[in-house]
């Protein structure tokens, strides 16, 4: 049973892949059909946006460092320096390398965009120079994004600072604090085999109020999921087990917490920081119990289209945006000025989709014409190596 357990876990995390690399493009949408301060009562269209594209899309990036932490510890089980070494060096190609090269991809973008800007409005360029040396040229690999505030540091619950940089693209700021927390992994490893659960519910209520190391490329959320994921594994736990573990509790817990986040955004930080984490807690199980009864359903293979799917989710979360999201934006919101609410649910789901597909289309095309860039690229996934 364990191990047909682990194919079903294998097969719907393939299927998972496409789906919260939708929702992350998703979240980078929303913006241009909001203004970030809306809140639940003000209408239908306000509360539906809030409970969809701002908190249930949030589970995306968490459940992808679970994945990543869960995925890493195979081979760990017990304690082997060559091994860990090996993973490392593994990770330059599939983490290090990628990183580098979209946000220099991203770099790119911007100087274009910039410079079709000023040439559309007709008025003289800026000086580039001037403004990479004032945001910092090594920072813009970190935590210098240039579409967002010089100084993007946020406040927390008990007012200190959480740094929220982002690199020049901003999705890889996934990958950075992914790196980091890999370098951690041997620490990670000790604590949960001596602390065990211990460690991991410390872990959790850091995570939950968000107090963490102040600087951008560590984060609570990465630190906490990607241990969650370690600690499954090396516990012998499996996420298909997990998720059927009182599933009318997990739906209804997670329905509820739901609705308090969604209630709680813009009128109580506190009550909406621990509903909304304590949500990503409980929702990923049930969806991953949804997507799992799928799978068994119509079998434990992914093939065709499913695996392309599958397989250009990573080209799809780096690039989309890249040119790709403010252009399709920006056509809609042309031929549609002022759009009513309901219109803008319907241009921002719309416009979901097409930025989804069009980075999909993008990397069929990359994929038939140049595989090995492909690869390179997307750190040998789009082959369907697991990392």
């Amino acid at each position: 049973m364990k191990k047909d357990y682990l194919k079903i876990q294998s097969a719907t995390i393939d299927c998972l892949r496409p789906l919260l690399a939708l929702m992350v493009v998703g979240l980078h949408v929303r913006p241009y059909y909001t203004t970030g301060t809306e809140k639940f009562f003000d209408g239908t269209y306000e509360a539906t946006v809030i409970m969809i594209f701002r908190i249930l899309f949030s589970v995306a990036v968490p459940f992808f460092f679970l994945i990543s932490g869960y995925f890493f510890f195979k081979g760990l089980e017990s304690w082997d320096l060559s091994v860990w070494k090996n993973k490392i060096r593994k990770r330059v190609n599939t983490l290090l390398v990628p990183y580098l090269l979209w946000n220099l991809i991203a770099f790119l973008g911007y100087c274009i965009t910039r410079f079709a800007g000023y040439r559309i409005k007709g008025i003289p360029f800026p000086n580039l120079m001037d403004e990479m040396s004032e945001r910092g040229w090594i920072r813009l690999l970190w935590d210098r994004c240039l579409y967002g505030d010089i100084n993007p540091d946020g406040i927390n619950l008990f007012g200190f600072a959480v740094s929220s940089g982002s690199p020049m693209n901003g999705p890889t700021w996934f990958l950075r604090d992914l790196i980091v927390v890999i370098l951690f992994t041997p620490v990670i490893w000790w604590l949960i085999r001596h602390l065990k659960r211990s460690f991991l519910i410390f872990a959790g209520i850091l995570y939950v109020v968000d107090l963490w190391i102040p600087f951008a490329g560590f984060s609570s959320m990465a630190f906490f999921m990607f241990s969650m994921g370690a600690w499954l594994f090396l516990t012998g736990n499996d996420l298909v087990s997990i998720s059927r573990i009182h599933p009318l509790i997990q739906a209804v817990t997670a329905i509820v917490l739901l609705l308090i986040s969604a209630m709680s955004l813009g009128v109580n930080e506190w009550i909406h920081c621990i509903s909304s984490r304590l949500f990503i807690l409980c929702a990923i199980p049930v969806l991953f119990r949804m997507v799992s009864n799928r799978v068994i359903t119509a079998g434990t293979g992914t093939k065709g289209w499913k695996q392309n799917l599958s397989n250009s989710s990573f080209f799809v979360y780096v690039m989309h945006t890249v040119l790709i999201t403010d252009a399709i934006n920006w056509f809609l919101l042309s031929l549609f000025k002022n759009p009513c609410k309901p219109l803008s649910f319907a241009l921002l789901t719309i416009s979901t989709l097409t930025v989804y597909l069009t980075c999909h289309l993008l990397w069929v095309i990359l994929n038939r014409v140049t595989p090995k860039t492909l690869n390179i690229l997307t750190g040998n996934r789009s082959s369907g190596l697991k990392q």
